[in-house]
C-alpha cells in the first residue's frame, strides 16, 4: 500500500520572515559572543602581563655578580611576599650559562629571550597546570648572561575573562530582544499592504472580476497585483464569451427546434400518405439547418481567444488546402448545377495557419458562394502567391451591395433581400479565424462586376516564403 505525503501546512510570510530574521540576529549574537570572549581574554592577558614583568624586573634586581660570580641574594621574608596570592601560585627560576641553575624551580621550563634586556612571553605548563611564563635577560657579568623567569597559574585570567563576558552578555542580549521586537514590528507594517490585498480578495465573491487596485502598493506587490488582473481580465472574457456562446446557441437553436416540433406533429397527424412525406421533407430540412447552426456554433466557439490559447500556427500550403477543401464540396455543386472551379499556382504556397481552422474558413466561403449562386452559376477557388499571399473564393450570384459590405461580418447579420436558410454565422466566422491568423477580409465584386469575391490576404514571414516565383495558372473544372 502506498501512502501518500501529508501535505505541509501553509507558511505564513510573517513567521517565516521573522523566524529567518531571528536565525540571523542569533547567528551574529553568536560571532559577537566569540569575538567578546577573545577581546576579555586579552584584556585579560595584558593586565596580569604587566605584573608578571613587574615582578620579572624585580626579581632580576637580586642577581649580582662578585668576584667573577653570579648571586642571587633575596631574602626570604621578600621571597614569601614575592610568591604571596590567594588565588594563584607563582613560580620562579633563575639560571646562567656557566652556573646553571641558580635558584627557584628547576622545572619551569627556559624561554630565554634573544638579546640583553628582552622580555619572552609563552604559555607553558608546569606540575601538570597551565602557566604564563615571563622571562627576560640580563648581564650582571659579561661573560656570564643569567635568564630569570616568573610564571603564574591562570585563574584570575580566567576569572576576570569570565567577568568581563557576564558583564557584556547582558547589554547583548538585551539588544537582541529589542532587534527582534522591532524586526516583528518592522515586518508586520512592511507586510501589512500584503494581508490588506489578501483580506480584500478573500472579501470577494464569485462575480465581482473587477481589477485590484494598485495604489498605495510597494512595487513587488503591484507586479503581484499586475498579473493577478491579467488573470482576472482573462477570465472575464472567458465568462462573457461562454454566456455570449450559450445566447447565441440558445437564439439560434430556438426556432429550428420549434419548427422539428410543427413538423414532427404533422407527420403524426396527416391523413394521407402525400401529406406525411410533405411534412417528412419539411422536417428533413429543418433538421439540416439546425445541424448547420450546430456546427457553425461550434466553429464560432472554437474562435474565442481562450480557444485558441494553445492554437500553434505552422507553415502551410495553401494550394494543398485549397485543392483538399475544395474536393469535399464538388457533390454540392453538381446537385446545384453549379461551374465550380479551381485556380491554384503550380508550386506551394506557404503560410502560417492551423488548418482545421482555415479548412472552416474555405469551407464557409464556399457554402456561402455555392448557396447563393444561381444554378448554371459559376463558383471558383483561387489561390495567389506574391508579397501577401491569398485565396479567393468568387461567385457570379447577386452580390452584396457596397454600403452592406461593412455589417455582413457582425453576427447574426442577413441582407435585407437574403431569402436563403443561412443564420448568418459564416461571415463572423471566417473574419475571427483570419483575425487570429493576422490575416484581413476583403470583400469585392466578383468577374465583371458581378457576383462577389471574398479575398483572405495573409501576411509574409520568413517562414512562409514560397518556394517558387508564381507560374502560370491552371483551371480545374469538378463539374459544368
Amino acid at each position: 500500500m502506498i501512502r501518500k505525503p501529508k501535505a505541509q501546512a501553509p507558511v505564513s510570510l510573517r513567521a517565516g520572515l521573522l523566524l529567518r530574521l531571528g536565525i540571523v540576529l542569533v547567528l551574529l549574537l553568536a560571532l559577537d559572543g566569540v569575538a567578546s570572549y577573545f577581546t576579555a581574554l586579552h584584556f585579560a592577558n595584558l593586565v596580569y602581563d604587566r605584573w608578571l614583568i613587574d615582578s620579572t624586573r624585580s626579581l632580576a634586581q637580586a642577581v649580582r655578580a662578585e668576584h667573577g660570580q653570579i648571586e642571587f641574594d633575596l631574602p626570604r621574608v621578600a621571597l614569601e611576599i614575592f610568591q604571596f596570592d590567594e588565588v594563584d601560585k607563582t613560580y620562579f627560576k633563575v639560571s646562567s650559562v656557566g652556573r646553571g641553575f641558580i635558584g627557584g624551580d628547576p622545572a619551569l621550563a627556559d624561554v630565554t629571550p634573544p638579546e640583553i634586556g628582552g622580555l619572552r612571553l609563552a604559555f607553558t605548563t608546569l606540575h601538570g597546570k597551565r602557566v604564563r611564563l615571563v622571562s627576560t635577560k640580563i648581564a650582571p657579568s659579561p661573560s656570564d648572561p643569567v635568564t630569570v623567569s616568573v610564571a603564574e597559574t591562570l585563574i584570575k585570567r580566567s576569572t576576570l575573562t569570565r567577568e568581563i563576558l557576564i558583564g557584556m552578555a547582558a547589554p547583548q542580549i538585551a539588544l537582541l530582544a529589542i532587534a527582534l521586537l522591532l524586526a516583528r514590528i518592522g515586518v508586520y507594517h512592511g507586510l501589512k499592504p500584503l494581508t490588506d490585498l489578501a483580506a480584500q480578495i478573500e472579501a470577494r465573491d464569485q462575480n465581482n472580476l473587477s481589477p485590484v487596485p494598485q495604489s498605495g502598493l510597494p512595487r513587488e506587490a503591484r507586479v503581484l497585483v499586475a498579473r493577478i488582473n491579467e488573470l482576472l481580465e482573462r477570465l472575464s472574457n472567458a465568462m462573457r464569451a461562454q454566456k455570449r456562446f450559450v445566447a447565441d446557441a440558445a437564439h439560434q437553436l430556438r426556432t429550428p427546434l420549434a419548427a422539428v416540433l410543427l413538423h414532427t406533429e404533422r407527420a403524426e397527424r396527416a391523413p394521407d400518405t402525400s401529406s406525411e412525406r410533405e411534412a417528412l421533407r419539411a422536417l428533413h430540412r429543418t433538421v439540416v439547418r439546425a445541424a448547420r447552426i450546430s456546427q457553425q456554433l461550434l466553429a464560432l466557439a472554437r474562435t474565442d481567444p481562450e480557444a485558441v490559447a494553445a492554437i500553434i500556427l505552422k507553415p502551410l500550403d495553401l494550394t494543398a488546402l485549397a485543392r483538399s477543401v475544395g474536393e469535399e464540396w464538388v457533390r454540392r455543386a453538381l446537385d446545384r448545377d453549379i461551374d465550380f472551379g479551381l485556380s491554384v499556382p503550380d508550386s506551394p504556397v506557404m503560410v502560417l495557419g492551423d488548418e482545421r481552422l482555415l479548412s472552416e474558413v474555405l469551407s464557409n466561403l464556399i457554402d456561402n458562394a455555392l448557396r447563393y449562386c444561381n444554378p448554371g452559376g459559376h463558383v471558383t477557388v483561387i489561390v495567389e502567391d506574391g508579397v501577401q499571399p491569398r485565396v479567393s473564393v468568387q461567385d457570379d450570384g447577386p452580390g452584396i451591395p457596397v454600403e452592406e459590405r461593412t455589417r455582413i461580418f457582425e453576427r447574426f447579420y442577413r441582407l435585407s433581400h437574403e431569402s436563403s436558410d443561412g443564420c448568418g454565422l459564416g461571415l463572423s466566422i471566417v473574419e475571427e479565424i483570419a483575425r487570429l491568423h493576422h490575416a484581413t477580409v476583403e470583400v469585392t465584386s466578383g468577374l465583371d462586376d458581378r457576383g462577389a469575391r471574398f479575398t483572405v490576404v495573409f501576411q509574409r514571414t520568413d517562414l512562409t516564403a514560397s518556394t517558387a516565383t508564381p507560374t502560370a495558372r491552371s483551371r480545374q473544372h469538378a463539374a459544368s
